[in-house]
């Protein structure tokens, strides 16, 4: 047993959650806490590591309660990857080279089998085995309902949900803030708009789809219209302040309030916006 508290994040985690957590739900919290750039690591590892325990008789661990890893505040992730970072700094002190996943995970099998992490549905000596997952095949497209993390440069994710695709691309409903796993969470309650895009930083892992909730796109329009500026077609009618169209044709003039809101004014609304673009934007707090 090392001198990393695992026990402090899992009670931490107690603490917000109002009881302690699932093996499961703290496999999560880890999941997303891997210090991938970390010089103790060696350079292979990604969030997030799905990890998988066995448990005594060489059954499969399998956590059936609802995850609640959602519900928790960014402080439990941070204190979680800086004590996977101790483990992995630790490991690579002893054995003289960096971690890759199969050693950390035998390393967080030590720190479990320890009797600090107290679970609710495992106790210490009956969790026998920590594997890693292989990575899933990536996602191809989006489906409508697919939540997607988008990576944020100060850590975290920017979430979005795909609402639909249609010729005027793939229609994402964006959450305002950060999720420090990619899921909604408390964001739900901060839809900001959605936005048109296409999907290659879908296509090259960039963007990972983290979970499926179709209920997400009822915060958001069923058939979300692209705009138009005024007299921006030859003989088409455009609206005196602008039109938003949908994906069968149907031209709609808008107020100049709208027009005003969505940056068709000011000449800072785009009808679709480059992936790269877009999570820029997000960075900027722009988009």
């Amino acid at each position: 047993m090392t001198d990393v508290g695992f026990g402090e994040v899992v009670a931490e985690m107690a603490d917000e959650l109002g009881s302690p957590p699932t093996l499961a739900e703290f496999l999560e919290v880890l999941s997303w806490s891997v210090p991938v750039l970390s010089d103790a690591t060696d350079g292979t590892l990604d969030q997030p590591m799905r990890f998988t325990a066995t448990l005594a008789g060489k059954k499969p661990y399998r956590g059936d309660a609802p995850s609640r890893v959602g519900d928790l505040d960014d402080n439990v992730f941070e204190e979680a990857r800086e004590q996977l970072n101790a483990l992995a700094e630790q490991a690579k002190a002893r054995d003289g080279a960096p971690v890759d996943a199969k050693r950390l995970a035998a390393a967080v099998l030590g720190e479990l089998r320890g009797g600090r992490v107290v679970l609710s549905d495992a106790e210490p000596d009956e969790i026998r085995g920590l594997t890693v997952e292989t990575p899933k095949k990536r996602v191809a497209k989006l489906k409508p309902g697919d939540v997607v993390a988008i990576p944020a440069a100060a850590g975290g994710y920017h979430v979005a949900v795909a609402l639909c695709r249609n010729s005027f691309g793939t229609a994402i409903g964006l959450f305002a803030g950060t999720s420090p796993n990619g899921q909604v969470g408390r964001l739900r309650d901060a839809p900001r708009g959605y936005v048109y895009t296409e999907e290659s930083l879908v296509k090259d892992g960039t963007w990972s789809v983290v979970d499926h909730d179709d209920s997400l796109r009822e915060l958001f329009p069923a058939d979300p219209p692209i705009y138009h500026r005024p007299n921006s077609t030859p003989g088409v009618d455009t609206g005196e302040f602008g039109a938003a169209e949908t994906a069968d044709g149907t031209l709609t003039p808008i107020s100049e309030e709208k027009a005003r809101e969505i940056g068709l004014t000011d000449g800072t609304y785009r009808q679709t916006k480059h992936a790269a673009f877009l999570q820029k934007q997000l960075d900027e707090g722009a988009a």
